[in-house]
């Protein structure tokens, strides 16, 4: 090999070895985008259609995901369009006849995605079969009528027939569905008087026609001659009038649990068959009267008990109750609790509950010490068949010993309770926070403010007009407040009733959180507009 082989013989090496450097594999960048639409054959937004199949075709391949649940038909077509899918091309077959003179709309919400990072698109398609498309829109949010929480998946719908019983029994010319914020927007309507509903279809036929459906509706027809945004739109169920047993059971040896699905004037229950010469059970009613629990004073007496249960002469329902025998009742004593335990705040008293209604009680074995020194200036009352309080002005930052004996209460079964002791500190009058609230409504109807924390009721208030007061001893923490327009003055919030013209009572929560820190007033203002 001569000089000038040599020399290209390396340099040939050299290039062939850089060449040969490894380099690791990457699957390039991630695919972010949704797919695209390159065309459709009619194009969108086509007039005079008068077209059986439209075909679609984006710029990758795709796939439906959840196509049932995601495609919004509007109007409605009856049977609905069929839909495949090949390749990168959408396929719309119509099925059934279209109207004249009348804007389609085919929403396919997010049921359109990619095949490789699903990635999905709010595809739709618009045509019409007459000369022009229908642009105008109504659209808005709607929310629960109680708690005023946004409601996903609710049909929203316009009517362009006015009669009353109209969402009973007719389909709508125009649909939506809302979206995780409540968000709907009903596109391509044409001008003209409609009447709008919400409804939570549960059976997916675009009718309010189960008693358990939650609806929504505006009073009065709406004249559309242009766009129309930013409705809320508040969403109820209505009271279901029809009385009926929801359950009735023997879970616990000696109690039967009875519900109903509604309130009661004058729950009454008598059993069928049998016949007793004493009182046979010890009541204990709720205070709205649509539950009822039976402590059983016979036992063994009966495997089964037939009820019957009225509400004053009218009888609701009839129930066969299956009874737990004494072979499997195991408990030997009677067991007690209380709320004296850790941090005890100040301004509330000691409950001591017991397992089952009592027969006999000795207040005099119920001790209380206060710094291990007697109380002796303390109360104790019966509240309801197994629970007892004890009424003392606890002080701040002290230390409490409650001391029961045994033997101080006695249950319907003859057992009684083992001694407890409980040792615990007040706390201090800086641990807590308070609200001094102004309230100005510009409304003159009775309210109701309510004080939360995590969903939990606080404080409940009854008002009119202007008021000023103080919300004491509360934790440090974030709290919310609610106002009910409490129109019939009955002291609770409202449903509503669509055939009777009724929206329910309104609901109007403070701005923001309030947010309680240990030894700090909060001043609020609270000017109310409806």
């Amino acid at each position: 090999m001569n000089l000038k082989q040599t020399i290209f013989y390396l340099i040939s090496t050299t290039i062939l070895l850089s060449c040969a450097q490894i380099v690791p594999l990457t699957g390039g960048e991630k695919d972010m985008t949704a797919p695209v639409e390159i065309e459709s054959t009619p194009i969108y937004g086509a007039t005079n259609f008068t077209e059986n199949t439209i075909i679609v075709e984006f710029n990758e391949f795709i796939k439906l995901n959840n196509l049932s649940s995601q495609l919004i038909v509007s109007p409605l077509m009856d049977p609905v369009p069929e839909i495949t899918i090949k390749g990168k091309k959408l396929v719309i077959k119509i099925k059934s006849e279209l109207a004249e003179n009348t804007t389609y709309c085919l929403n396919f919400g997010t049921a359109i995605s990619d095949i490789t990072e699903n990635n999905d698109t709010n595809y739709k398609y618009v045509f019409s079969t007459g000369a022009y498309i229908d642009s105008l829109s109504y659209s808005g949010r709607v929310i629960n009528a109680f708690d005023l929480k946004p409601q996903e998946k609710v049909y929203t719908l316009l009517y362009d027939q006015l009669d009353d019983s109209i969402p009973l029994k007719e389909r709508p010319r125009y649909v939506a569905i809302t979206n995780k914020e409540g968000e709907f927007s009903i596109t391509n309507i044409a001008k003209g008087k409609y009447k709008f509903f919400a409804i939570n279809d549960i059976n997916s036929n675009y009718l309010f026609d189960l008693p358990n459906e939650e609806i929504a509706f505006q009073n009065e027809p709406i004249q559309l001659d242009s766009s129309s945004f930013d409705h809320l739109i508040y969403l109820f169920e209505e009271n279901n009038t029809l009385q009926f047993l929801k359950s009735a059971e023997n879970n616990v040896f000696g109690k039967v649990d009875i519900i109903l699905n509604n309130p009661t004037k004058d729950l009454v229950v008598t059993p069928i068959g049998q016949s007793f010469k004493k009182q046979w059970y010890i009541e204990e009613k709720n205070t709205t009267g649509d539950s009822l629990t039976m402590w059983l004073l016979v036992q063994d007496a009966f495997k089964n008990l037939e009820l019957e249960i009225k509400d004053g002469n009218d009888v609701i329902d009839t129930a066969d109750v299956k009874i737990i025998q004494s072979d499997e009742f195991k408990d030997t004593s009677l067991f007690i609790t209380t709320n004296t335990f850790g941090s005890f705040d100040l301004n509330q008293n000691i409950t001591i509950d017991i397992t089952r209604p009592f027969v006999d009680y000795k207040t005099e074995n119920i001790r209380l010490l206060e710094d291990s020194m007697p109380v002796t200036s303390f109360n104790i009352s019966v509240v309801g068949v197994n629970r007892f309080e004890l009424a003392y002005d606890f002080k701040e930052n002290k230390e409490y010993d409650l001391i029961i004996a045994p033997n101080t209460f006695e249950d319907i079964f003859g057992l009684k309770n083992d001694s407890l002791y409980s040792k615990f500190k007040t706390k201090k009058e800086s641990d807590y926070g308070m609200i001094n609230l102004t309230v100005s409504p510009d409304f003159s109807e009775n309210y109701i403010i309510q004080l939360f924390q995590k969903d939990n009721l606080i404080q409940e208030s009854y008002l009119k007009d202007s008021a000023i007061f103080k919300y004491n001893y509360l934790r440090p923490g974030d709290y919310e407040m609610k106002l009910i327009i409490d129109n019939n003055n009955d002291r609770k919030w409202n449903t509503g009733n669509y055939l009777e013209g009724k929206q329910p009572e309104k609901v109007i929560y403070y701005e923001k959180e309030i947010k309680i820190k240990a030894n700090w007033d909060n001043d609020i203002n609270w000017i109310i507009t409806e």
